[in-house]
């Protein structure tokens, strides 16, 4: 028996909007937060331009879209995320992850500039009170926290220290690599750490390996969900591991199937993606939100207990990870 993520029927949720030129081309990627049992879905929306900023959608119960962005609530500012050489061609501000901490919600995304020929992890942060009121002038000033000259992408930041340190998981290829900081300003220091996740060759997570939302803290562990490209297929599909609490560098488990991958239209047109940013926990279930084929929004669940009873019965595949 395994366990597996069950679409929402009436996805996909979000899908590009002509009217919102912003938007026009996909909608896809999102994070998510749940604040005071609202869920807030920021997500990656794309121009025709292929121009990437961040726009918000609202969904009261988790699954319907109460709310889109009139427009984005963040956009490139920054040389080091903004098209320079001019022309067509992605940049801007990509698939983020959002964490709240001591007040504020942090987001760390992917930063594209055509003025280089590599991508940088960069972070932002807003006060939870600006945030609910909309006041997206609040964004701090973003700061790349990767090296210049290498592709490092993927970055999320646990939602509480651990051993007195802050942890920001990130992808320098094809591995997922743990740094501890002891803050969060990055001032003279750029993340790198270690590897600890690696691809595993000949699955279906063997030729890259990226996380998706930032952990869950659980009794059992840090609950990951993560995404997985194939070298067999090129699709990219969903799995999900447990982290020690202590030591998230240690993984107790790691399925050796994947719980999501690309089967419905919406996740296989042109390209065969799921990719997921976020998710959050509502009512014992955990809804897992995700850009399907890099064009459109859409979300599903799973229960948690299911999910982590079956991980830790297959903690046997540890060998593989």
């Amino acid at each position: 028996m395994t366990v597996s993520l069950t679409r929402f029927r009436g996805n996909p949720i979000l899908r590009p909007d002509p009217a919102k030129p912003f938007m026009g081309f996909a909608a896809f990627n999102p994070a998510a937060v749940k604040l005071g049992g609202r869920v807030y879905v920021l997500f990656r929306a794309q121009a025709y331009d292929l121009t990437s900023t961040i726009a918000l959608a609202e969904l009261p119960d988790g699954f319907t879209v109460a709310y889109v962005s009139e427009e984005p609530i963040y956009r490139p500012r920054e040389l080091f995320e903004s098209r320079v050489v001019g022309g067509f061609g992605p940049v801007g501000c990509e698939d983020p992850r959002v964490t709240v901490l001591d007040g504020r919600l942090y987001m760390l995304y992917t930063a594209v500039s055509d003025a280089y020929d590599y991508v940088r992890v960069a972070v932002t942060s807003i006060d939870l009170d600006s945030f609910l009121r909309r006041r997206w002038d609040a964004w701090s000033t973003p700061k790349p926290i990767s090296p210049p000259g290498v592709w490092d992408k993927n970055a999320a930041l646990l939602p509480r220290r651990v051993q007195g340190r802050y942890v920001v998981l990130h992808r320098f290829f094809p591995n997922i690599w743990v740094d501890f900081v002891e803050d969060l300003n990055f001032e003279g220091y750029w993340i790198r750490g270690y590897e600890f996740f690696r691809v595993r060759p000949g699955m279906w997570d063997s030729d890259r390996v990226g996380v998706a939302g930032p952990p869950i803290e659980f009794n059992e562990g840090w609950l990951m969900i993560y995404h997985a490209r194939s070298l067999q297929d090129g699709a990219y599909r969903l799995g999900a591991a447990l982290l020690d609490r202590e030591d998230p560098t240690t993984v107790i488990s790691r399925l050796e199937y994947p719980i999501l991958e690309p089967r419905e239209w919406y996740e296989t047109e042109g390209m065969r993606v799921v990719f997921s940013c976020g998710h959050v926990v509502l009512d014992g279930e955990l809804l897992v939100y995700y850009g399907a084929s890099d064009k459109y929004l859409a979300v599903a669940y799973v229960d948690v207990d299911e999910l982590l009873g079956e991980l830790l019965r297959r903690s046997y595949w540890l060998d593989s990870s």
